[in-house]
């Protein structure tokens, strides 16, 4: 896909305009990702404190009962919002590798085939995911294989 942008100091207002021969995936995301930036994920530390999460510092996301616990290089924090919403804040490199499991695939060490032809990704802060049946095709695809 060919970029290109345009900047006009006189505009009132930032806004973006973009050409497709058709809708896609990837035109959709892209289309979220400029609407939903200005929204930012909070957690909840061990203090009750409200804390921003940077989505470069986000290592993997599990869901817990009404809630998700973010981990991410300084701590594990709560976070009030619901697998689907964090998902569509998120940009392409985060994948959802299980019905509970969201990773930061810049976050990954290196990946092992084990039983079953599933995958197991293990993280760079040696944490461990499993990759489920039903998201494995996407990895592959990701990682080429």
């Amino acid at each position: 896909m060919r970029v290109k942008i345009l900047v006009e100091p006189d505009l009132d207002e930032d806004y973006a305009e973009i050409h497709v021969r058709g809708m896609t995936e990837e035109v959709a995301r892209l289309s979220e990702f400029i609407q939903n930036k200005n929204e930012v994920i909070t957690g909840t530390d061990e203090n009750e404190r409200l804390v921003i999460i940077e989505d470069a510092d986000i290592i993997s996301i599990h869901a817990e009962k009404k809630w998700c616990r973010i981990h991410t290089d300084s701590g594990s924090y709560y976070c009030k919002k619901r697998m689907y919403e964090i998902e569509k804040m998120l940009g392409r490199n985060f994948m959802r590798i299980s019905k509970s499991i969201i990773v930061n695939l810049r976050k990954i060490r290196n990946v092992e085939a084990v039983f079953n032809g599933m995958l197991l990704l293990r993280m760079k802060d040696g944490s461990k995911e499993y990759v489920s049946r039903t998201y494995l095709p996407e990895m592959k695809e990701y990682l080429g294989i």
